[in-house]
């Protein structure tokens, strides 16, 4: 327990001198935007519109000056492309329809320019090291809270979600986060990357989410290009049968569910090749890609408007099926942006998922320029591969999250090297 009211400590008194309101703002800020995500996303939405609402003001009341680098505005120009194309794409594509809602929905990828200058009003690396520690901590509570839902209300896990895939982004991305305070000399926070990103698997593999069990192995490969190039002081022995451990836990809990998906995904497969025409999640995704491919090609210049997606999609599909399509997107990022923009949009589409890289590989050479480079790839892979087969952005959760971890590796120079949230 002493670790943790020091913890509350330096959270909520960081004491560095004149700019600690600021700081402490931007701590408590950074550490419940990383906790809260599988709990409740939209407080995720709130936590980002209040930091966008407290620094326009405080730029416009001259607190700190607007001041972004060089390579700032590259990453802020790169992202703002996005919404800016489908904002054109929203009034060039009529019937026009809910076109403020989609406009607000798009106010994310606009933030980093308003919460970039106040997150600089904190010292280079305070607010990475909160957020990879706050990760950990939400993924343990997130897995709890999952594992009692699959227990005793539902087959697959949804935490606070209100959706399994959803859920499973989050495990996986925040899990992989959670891991790499496993350089914290600490030990309790060795203990809780550990443990968060077994927590993170375990979530993604109890929500039944295919695609994020895909992640899996990118992310292994990531953590084997950035942890030999540190010095961790922890045991190998101990990480070893720790890991073991955990491994064999999360196999014993998941196993159910992860055969379950197995087995329907062959099921899928096989009525996809029968003749009888049953509809079932993989064939309704197919007719969707099929559907919105045909939609592109005739119009691959200006798209329909995010407005008109889903009509000129199922406009696509043979009317056999149509009506047994109730979906609201068609579960690939990439087809979406082509039927929103057009070939543009899937161009701004795949800038803005880059800038998570670009960022990191903006920063001056140093200490935590390795480590923003690994929290930007594994940003950037999260959503590429779930987002191929499922869910990307025109999110109200996994929109925030992007935008705001795209500003919080902005916001470390890369001088700095990694320090422990709790120092003492």
């Amino acid at each position: 327990m002493n670790y943790f009211r020091q913890l509350v400590i330096a959270v909520l008194h960081p004491g560095n001198g004149a700019g600690s309101a600021l700081d402490r703002t931007n701590g408590i800020a950074v550490f419940l935007f990383a906790i809260l995500p599988g709990l409740s996303p939209n407080f995720n939405s709130f936590i980002l519109l209040g930091s966008m609402v407290s620094g326009l003001y405080c730029l416009a009341r001259a607190r700190f000056p607007l001041k972004l680098s060089k390579s700032d505005r590259v990453v802020a120009i790169c992202m703002t492309i996005y919404p800016v194309v489908m904002i054109v794409s929203i009034f060039v594509n009529p019937p026009f329809s809910e076109e403020l809602d989609w406009i607000f929905r798009l106010l994310p990828f606009f933030s980093i320019w308003l919460i970039l200058p106040r997150m600089r009003q904190s010292p280079d690396g305070r607010l990475v090291s909160l957020f990879i520690l706050g990760a950990g901590l939400g993924m343990i509570v997130t897995f709890l809270f999952s594992l009692l839902q699959v227990l005793f209300l539902m087959p697959r896990a949804e935490a606070g979600t209100s959706n399994a895939a959803l859920l499973g982004v989050i495990g996986i991305l925040f899990g992989g986060v959670a891991l790499l305070n496993i350089q914290s000399p600490k030990s309790m926070e060795q203990k809780i990357a550990i443990l968060g990103y077994a927590a993170g698997l375990g979530c993604a593999l109890l929500s039944g989410t295919r695609s994020a069990w895909l992640v899996i192995p990118v992310q292994l490969v990531i953590f084997l290009w950035y942890f030999p190039k540190h010095r961790f002081q922890f045991s190998l022995r101990s990480l070893a049968i720790t890991g073991s451990v955990l491994l064999l836990g999360l196999l014993a809990l998941g196993s159910d569910q992860v055969v379950y998906r197995v087995r329907e995904l062959q099921d899928n497969l096989s009525a996809l090749e029968s003749a009888h025409g049953d509809i079932t999640s993989l064939s309704a995704r197919v007719a969707l890609y099929k559907g919105a491919l045909s939609a592109i090609t005739k119009d691959p210049l200006t798209g329909y408007g995010p407005q008109n997606r889903m009509t000129a999609v199922l406009a696509e599909v043979p009317e056999g099926i149509r009506q047994q399509l109730p979906y609201s997107h068609v579960h690939n990022g990439f087809l979406t942006a082509g039927i929103d923009a057009g070939l543009v949009g899937i161009a701004a589409l795949s800038l803005l998922l880059l800038t998570p890289v670009i960022a990191a590989w903006k920063k001056e050479p140093g200490p935590s320029r390795d480590l923003a480079m690994a929290l930007a790839l594994l940003l950037t892979s999260s959503y590429i591969i779930t987002g191929s087969f499922g869910i990307m952005f025109n999110q109200k959760a996994l929109d925030p999250i992007f935008a705001y971890m795209v500003a919080l590796i902005c916001a470390d120079r890369g001088s700095t090297r990694f320090a422990p949230v709790v120092r003492s």
